[in-house]
Parts: structure tokens; sequence; C-alpha cells
């Protein structure tokens, strides 16, 4: 009988289309690998949780082939779960590409995702449902709200995850700074914020994929404690790290590609020639002193960053009010203020240490520094937009 409840697919991607089963009201992918020993307790807890909330809903195991053949354990439920399909993936490898794979093959309105160990209470996946009203996109089981919380994790490991997370604030603001637990693996999305869209996560983490290029408007956040893996070992690794900075950077440039880029640069690259001419104007035509020259012609330099990015680099999806443009044109002074006053530094120590001209000296500094600056700047100032 297992043979025949498990489907075989193979690893290429597959698109999410809009369509889906009007009595299947949620479908929750759990990606698995040599989970055989959790994967059990983990389905009839879930299974027992959906049933008593009276939707539809399907459950959907997408295993990697497993050398332990957790996929072989999941499909001897199949009679007892009528509501549980088992997928077993030859030709990839991947918890977060194993989601997308699962959602490509469910049939529900709402999608979502839990872990295969046992970590996540299945009993939490009815308090997203319940949140899942007209207004929400997404709804997060958190760890760091309210209520929520980890059951017995080192200071190691807690200060990689904050570090993590500290990581993709600086990186992606717009994306990580909607939420306070951007790393959980547990959630549900609405299959119309992500159908017709090219999800390509790299590692583990798939919210940052959905976040970063789903058309997601309303999120809410729900508490969790993450618990204690009871059988097993973890598969957390240095690697898994590593992909998620690389996913990261890869979903940072997403944004920034083809016609986008090049505008996101001209601008920066007009900024600079602006923040050149106003200090050249300023220092030798009007013979104000170096310092206080470079720091109005930085200020420039921001401003028209600000303006540019408003009017064209951003344009369709620009700030609504005036307070938001107010919001970033603060945010913008805060996250270059450090910035400025090193460039500062370094033009007055090239002035008086190495005896440096001024004008070559702020040349240096705004070659050196204003570049990083003026990005970094803008892109901290956009938290409201997708990015």
């Amino acid at each position: 009988m297992t043979g025949h409840a498990v489907v075989e697919v193979d690893g290429q991607p597959l698109s999410l289309s809009r369509d889906h089963d009007p009595s299947v009201r949620l479908s929750v992918v759990v990606p698995t690998y040599d989970e055989a020993s959790n994967i059990e307790a983990l389905l009839r807890g879930l299974h027992r949780t959906l049933s008593a909330t009276g939707v539809g809903f399907e459950v959907l195991v997408v295993d990697d082939d497993s050398p332990d053949r957790t996929w072989e354990v999941a499909g001897a439920l199949v009679d007892d779960l009528p509501e549980l399909r088992v997928l077993r993936r030859r030709g990839a490898s991947g918890l977060a590409t194993a989601v997308t794979c699962g959602w490509a093959h469910a049939r529900g309105e709402l999608l979502g995702v839990i872990d295969g160990d046992g970590q996540h209470p299945p009993e939490v996946v009815a308090d997203l449902l319940t949140a899942m009203d007209d207004r929400t996109d997404v709804a997060v089981a958190s760890r760091h709200v309210a209520g929520g919380g980890v059951s017995n994790w080192s200071t190691a490991r807690r200060l990689l995850s904050r570090g993590a997370q500290a990581l993709g604030l600086l990186l992606l603001p717009g994306t990580v700074g909607r939420v306070t637990d951007p790393m959980s693996g547990y959630f549900v999305v609405r299959r119309e914020v992500v159908a017709d869209t090219d999800l390509d996560p790299v590692g583990y983490k798939i919210l940052l994929e959905v976040l970063a290029r789903g058309d997601v408007r309303g999120v809410v956040e729900r508490p969790y404690v993450f618990l204690e893996r009871q059988r097993g070992q973890s598969k957390v690794a240095i690697g898994h790290y590593v992909g998620y900075l690389r996913h990261l950077m890869r979903l940072r440039l997403y944004p920034l590609r083809s016609r986008a880029l090049v505008r996101y640069l001209a601008v920066t690259g007009l900024a600079l020639i602006a923040d050149a001419l106003a200090f050249l104007w300023i220092f030798d035509v009007q013979g104000w002193n170096l310092t206080r020259s470079a720091a109005i012609a930085g200020e420039v330099g921001i401003l028209l960053t600000v303006l540019l990015h408003d009017l064209w680099t951003f344009a369709g999806r620009a700030a609504r009010s005036a307070l938001d443009r107010l919001r970033r044109l603060v945010g913008v002074q805060l996250a270059l203020g450090v910035l400025l006053f090193v460039r500062l530094a370094v033009i007055n120590a090239l002035v008086n240490w190495f005896g440096l001209g001024p004008l070559a000296a702020f040349l240096v500094a705004l070659a050196a520094v204003t570049p990083t600056s003026h990005l970094l700047g803008s892109r901290l100032t956009w938290r409201g937009v997708r990015s």
C-alpha cells in the first residue's frame, strides 16, 4: 500500500498557479529529510489540530529521498490520515525548494509550511489559520512576540540567531523589518500572494523569499515556543548560515536588476557629482573652511539622492503621504550621520597628517566613503516598501 501512497516527483522547479480547489482551504507542506523517527507524531498531531478547525485541508509531506526512508513511514499513514499526501522528491535537495515543490502540488487557497522535526508545535497552525482574515496575506509563527520563545537554546545559538536577524535588517530592511522573526519556518500565506511569482530560494528559509518577492501587504504574527528535538540530530550547521547570507545577497540584488539597477546607480553617480560641485563652489568660491564646506556638500548629495529616488528610481511605489516623506528624510539623516562624520574625519586626517591638498583630500574621501553611504542610506529609508 505504501508504494501507491507515495508519489515520486523530480527536482525540476514548477510554477505555482492561482487555481485552487474550493473544497481545500489550507494546504500545509512538511519538508523532510531523515525524519523517520519524528514524522508520525507530527503528522498525527497536525491532522488532529486541523480536523478540529472544521475547514477543508490537506497535508503534503515532501521528502528529499531520505536514506532513513522517511517517505515510506509517512506513506504508511495515508490510510489513517486521508488528507495526507506524500511526495518523494528525487534529483534535488533543500528545505526551501522542497516547500515550493509542495506548494506547486498543493490545492489549497492558503499555503502553509511547518518543519518535520517536531520543533514546531502543530497546534499553533490553528492560530495562524484564524489570523488569515481578509486583510492578512501572511500569518507568521514568531518566537519573538509576547508568549513566544525558545525552550532551551544555548547562548551561542541565541547570539547566532539574533546576529543573522541584524544582518538581514542591514541588507533588507524593508523585508526583514516587517516581522520580528524573519527566520521563522512556520507560517501561512495566501496563494494569490505568491502565485505566478518567480520564487527562487536558497538554503533553508522560505519566509524571506515570500516577503521579498510576493505581493505581501498585510502581515500578522502569532506566538509559539520553539521546542527541543526529541529524536534525531539537529541539522542546523554553519552551512545553513552561509546559505542564509547567500539568500540575503540574492534578494538584495533582486529589485535592482535591469532598468532599476541603472537608475539606482545613476542616482548615486549624480549625487556624487552634485556633492563635488557643491564643495568646489562653497570652499573655492565662497571661501568657507574645509570641514563646513564638506559637510554642506554632503548634505546636498543626501537631499538629491532622496529626491531622485522618490521621483524616479522608486516611481510608482513612492511615499503616499507627506509624513512618509518626512520619515524617510529623517531616516536618511540618521543613517548617514555616522558615515558623514567618518568622511569629514578622513578629509581632515589626509590634510593634517599626510599633507594632502584640501581638494585632493575631499575627492579621495568622496570616492572612498560616499558611494557606500548614499547606497546604504537610501536603502535604510525605504523600510515601508517591498525590497
